[in-house]
């Protein structure tokens, strides 16, 4: 049978002037225990641990309601042992999950419903859903009560030997997707503690993203490929040239997205991502492979596009990766950036909201600098 005490003050906040919550503690052994809040609220000096609530005029009010929690889980514990089960903690927790009925059945029926009910982006959807994804391969995290630190933990260290080329920001990515559904859960009382709170989850610091060269555009452009991979050559390109990222590279119609003005094309929409409207010349390269597709352009899926990508980076021994973003990064640095094109206007080109994330492509590149090192050498003296 499990230790069960009320305790007042746990975190040493109460005064003559701040309440603390009086907490019913049920201890299960030294790894698991559950507090419940009573809802009893009171001043330093209106607790004794021998008759509660003291030194008030709703002393007896507010006894009751402690009496009424703890006979609650005298019930709990009653029924547990009366269906033949042993009164440990995860017969206590699956008994309290049945018997609420406004409760979802586990934590991914609920972080799947929920996802489902927010209105989400679809890129950012797609990021959810692959975070749930992982915990389901996980399988530690699936009812209420597999929700602790320790899993959280184990969750962490799953998703590293999963894939040792997983960065500390990717890792991270997963933790920040799935904490507001955790969050939420301990706010409707679903779980007694948020294990993110005991959890230490580190940014980390995103690898430095080389954008490809001209020359390496253009061996890229130049280069035979089997059909496959030319395809997706062609849309790697497309990108280059327009800045578009591949959620909105997928989206694209020419009939829709399409302006003519003075005799040049431009492309007009709003980024999948954010909903940020972006205008951008619609450049000969990528006229070309519009046209080879009879201005429609092939779909596949983000992973098969990335894994290809892999596949043509090998092929043409670029000694950098070959990513779905690297063609953004490339059209802002390489195609814009460094043929002195203003940062404002390269931002109102990829449908940023601030010139401050546009910063982030602002590499100067070497060539840049010294395209401009005459100048310099004539000017000082």
């Amino acid at each position: 049978m499990p230790t069960v005490r009320f305790i007042f003050n746990r975190r040493k906040t109460a005064s003559t002037v701040t309440t603390a919550n009086v907490e019913l503690e049920i201890y299960f052994n030294r790894n698991k225990r559950v507090r419940i809040n009573t809802g009893v609220s009171i001043y330093i000096g209106e607790w004794s641990d021998e008759f509660y609530v003291v030194k008030r005029k709703d002393s007896t009010e507010l006894n009751t309601r402690l009496a009424e929690v703890y006979n609650e889980q005298m019930k709990a514990f009653a029924d547990i042992s009366s269906s033949g089960k042993e009164i440990n903690a995860k017969n206590y927790e699956i008994h309290k999950e049945k018997n609420n009925p406004d409760q979802p059945k586990s934590f991914l029926e609920y972080m799947s419903n929920r996802i489902k009910e927010k209105k989400l982006r679809y890129d950012t959807k797609r990021q959810h859903l692959v975070a749930l994804a992982a915990l389901r391969r996980f399988g530690r995290i699936d009812s209420f009560c597999s929700l602790n630190s320790q899993n959280i933990e184990a969750f962490d260290m799953f998703l590293r030997a999963e894939n040792s080329d997983r960065m500390q920001t990717t890792l991270h990515g997963y933790h920040r997707r799935i904490k507001p559904y955790v969050t939420e859960a301990f706010k409707l009382g679903y779980i007694e503690e948020n294990p993110y709170l005991k959890f230490k989850d580190v940014a980390g610091k995103s690898k430095d993203r080389k954008p490809l060269t001209f020359a390496e555009l253009n061996k890229l452009r130049s280069v035979d490929l089997p059909k496959k991979l030319s395809r997706v050559r062609d849309l790697f390109v497309f990108c280059c040239y327009t800045g578009l990222a591949y959620a909105d590279m997928n989206m694209f119609d020419y009939e829709r997205d399409i302006q003519e003005n003075n005799g040049l094309f431009y492309i007009h929409g709003e980024r999948v991502k954010t909903g940020t409207s972006f205008f951008t010349p619609l450049l000969p390269p990528a006229l070309k492979v519009l046209k080879k597709y009879n201005y429609k352009l092939p779909s596949m899926s983000v992973q098969k596009y990335n894994d290809y990508l892999h596949v043509i980076e090998t092929k043409l021994d670029l000694k950098k990766p070959l990513t779905s973003h690297i063609a953004r990064h490339t059209y802002a640095t390489t195609v814009c950036l460094a043929n002195g094109i203003p940062i404002e206007v390269v931002s109102r080109m990829l449908g940023h909201k601030h010139v401050a994330t546009t910063e982030i492509y602002a590499k100067i590149m070497n060539t840049t600098v010294e395209s401009y090192s005459d100048k310099l050498n004539s000017i000082i003296k």
